[in-house]
């Protein structure tokens, strides 16, 4: 008989699969809208990008297994948390503020006369590749720097009470163990992204990948990689962890949280209903199962920040973003 994790482990694979199945047969059924700005994508076929989804998502599996062998027998102080009750009436809290600030980014963004404010800049993963303007690139990463990060904290600690170190934002963890996962992950995330997802930077000159690499890493970093580890790890999961009775269930609420983080995202096509729901079975294949890698490392060491380092601002975003920062500041 399974125990509670092994049931919980088994629900959160078959609802997976479940939902791939649904998004296999929308994107069957009303093709790959997201896609349609990518001149050497968009040709390929739904079914394509739907395996594409697929494989990330397995590679997330055995990337998956791999932090938990690299962190067995680490001993870690748990992530800080209120009690049960006050972490239910925060959770509620947070995520009704995360869809206010997604609802706002949107307007502020289409307003500007900008894309939507996700947690993606405009030309990442999928959607447009046109020259973006600085003063897009320079809101984007302010919005949901404040917005996810700044305000949070400012409320918690001067209107809650709470301290830096209660809020995970301060860890005392090993530094050395936590420079060690970070340093391997990231190794093996490069070989991996470099060898399968795309090597366009390796077609970039050095005065390129320097400074194209320098603006996808600082626009990133303030962007989505800090307001990633306050606002949903170092705030939000620990409140997942002290409500529910399960070590898998705060990891999947961690896996969907990110992926509605990215609801605006502008490859996300509203044209149509079908379009929509094609868009959104894409969008959650994309960012369920590295959501649930981030809650993961996050779990395993206690440490809200080792998965924006590891897993986030240099693998992805500085090996797949580099190229369209040099586009976009025309970087010769």
């Amino acid at each position: 008989m399974l125990n509670d994790t092994g049931k919980h482990t088994l629900y959160a694979i078959l609802g997976y699969i479940g939902i791939s199945a649904v998004g296999y047969i929308l994107l069957k059924q009303f093709g790959a809208p997201f896609v349609a700005h990518q001149p050497l994508v968009e040709h390929a076929s739904a079914a394509d990008r739907f395996w594409d989804l697929l494989a990330a998502s397995l590679w997330c599996l055995v990337l998956i297994g791999i932090i938990v062998l690299i962190t067995r027998g680490y001993r870690n102080k748990q992530l800080m948390s209120p009690g049960r009750e006050s972490s239910k009436k925060e959770i509620y809290l947070l995520l009704g503020y995360m869809a206010f600030a997604q609802l706002l980014g949107f307007g502020l963004g289409k307003l500007l006369g900008f894309h939507a404010i996700s947690f993606h800049l405009a030309g990442s993963i999928y959607g447009t590749h046109e020259h973006l303007k600085l003063a897009e690139m320079l809101v984007w990463s302010f919005y949901n720097f404040i917005m996810y990060a700044v305000l949070p904290v400012l409320y918690f600690t001067l209107k809650k009470g709470y301290t830096l170190s209660q809020l995970n934002i301060v860890s005392n963890q090993n530094v050395l163990r936590d420079t060690i996962i970070i340093i391997i992950i990231i190794v093996i995330e490069s070989i991996v992204q470099l060898g399968g997802l795309s090597d366009a930077l390796l077609s970039l000159t050095p005065r390129q990948i320097i400074f194209g690499g320098f603006a996808a890493f600082i626009f990133n970093l303030f962007g989505t990689a800090i307001p990633t580890a306050v606002f949903l790890f170092a705030i939000l999961y620990p409140r997942f962890k002290a409500v529910a009775n399960s070590a898998v269930i705060p990891i999947v609420l961690g896996g969907l949280t990110y992926t509605a983080l990215h609801f605006f995202d502008s490859w996300m096509v509203f044209s149509s209903p079908g379009a929509f729901l094609a868009s959104f079975s894409a969008l959650f294949m994309q960012y369920f199962m590295p959501g649930v890698v981030k809650s993961v490392l996050t779990d395993r060491t206690g440490n809200p920040w080792v998965h924006m380092w590891a897993y986030h601002v240099f693998v992805p975003h500085v090996i797949i973003d580099t190229p369209h920062f040099v586009d976009s500041f025309d970087i010769r």
